[in-house]
């Protein structure tokens, strides 16, 4: 009986405490310490802590007076007011550390808590700025094409500048570092239609595997693939430009593969893209080593495979 009522007495020292956590915690976040309101912070958290500590240092005593006045055979002779209060302060003024001890590993999660945040902030404006190096770029040298193209034909250079707005419609309407596939292809096909408007014959084939168009990728992540096929591929006999694009699954991965027909000949790019390097870094940025992008000739053809996890 000794046994059962040390153990019950010390559950029921410890549960107050382990309930009242969640609590102080979000008391943490709320007078968090270090962003320049330490003052107020303090004074409510000593204010807070007399209540607490008050609060939760009574509960145990007050039941077991209230115990032993029902069941005074199992819990003795009830105490005296004078005894009740003299216990609960000295159990007030062991509780201080404890409360002091919760309030520390509060305040610890808080700045870890901020540092995450901080951490997803910097990645999310390192992003931006990669995007944000693709936009002049593209934006001068399709608006020069167009001027150029206005002094022919007047409506190839009015077609031009609507699929223009497509691209840049959709392109600043992207926030997000991820949406889905189709998103993605429907990007990658307003940029052909453009290419055409600009620049003639393009045999663009795709083909995608069933159940991917659901699939999370990184927003305008294929346009410098697709341009950069663009820009170094070979042209058929004819002059018309040729690219394929399959979208297959493998294993815990989306493969993309983008294929053209090798040019020994280098081309000067036309700003669709920067190429391969801000992929490689945006990818960086949001898989760490999680993906995997090559680019190599393959016999007469170019082959650029990107694999990216599923979420």
């Amino acid at each position: 009986m000794d046994f059962f009522l040390a153990t019950a007495f010390c559950f029921a020292t410890f549960l107050p405490w382990a309930l009242a956590t969640p609590v102080l915690f979000a008391i943490c976040r709320r007078h968090p310490l270090g962003t320049g309101r330490n003052a107020s912070s303090v004074t409510a958290l000593l204010t807070i802590g007399l209540g607490v500590v008050a609060l939760l240092s009574s509960l145990v005593p007050v039941m077991q007076a209230l115990g032993a006045i029902i069941l005074p055979a199992l819990l003795g002779g009830p105490q005296s007011v004078e005894a009740l209060a003299r216990r609960i302060l000295v159990t007030s003024l062991f509780a201080v550390p404890t409360y002091v001890a919760v309030i520390a590993v509060g305040q610890t999660l808080v700045w870890a808590e901020r540092a995450r945040d901080q951490e997803v902030r910097s990645t999310r404006a390192e992003l931006r700025a990669l995007r944000a190096e693709l936009n002049p770029h593209f934006l001068m040298n399709a608006l020069g094409s167009i001027a150029q193209m206005a002094h022919a034909s007047a409506d190839r250079a009015e077609a031009a500048l609507s699929a223009l707005a497509n691209v840049l419609r959709s392109g600043l309407s992207a926030e997000e570092e991820l949406h889905t596939l189709a998103d993605e292809l429907g990007a990658v096909e307003e940029h052909v239609l453009l290419y055409r408007q600009l620049d003639g014959k393009l045999d663009y084939r795709r083909e995608v595997a069933d159940g991917l168009w659901q699939r999370q990728v990184p927003s305008r992540i294929l346009v410098p693939l697709v341009e950069n096929a663009l820009t170094h591929g070979a042209p058929l006999p004819d002059g018309t430009r040729q690219i394929e694009l399959w979208v297959t699954a493998a294993q815990d991965v989306t493969r993309i593969k983008i294929i053209n027909p090798l040019s020994l000949v280098p081309h000067a790019s036309i700003g669709l893209g920067s190429g391969l390097e801000q992929v490689r870094q945006r990818l960086s940025i949001l898989y760490q080593d999680r993906f995997r992008l090559t680019a190599k000739p393959e016999g007469a053809r170019f082959h650029v495979v990107l694999e990216v996890p599923f979420a």
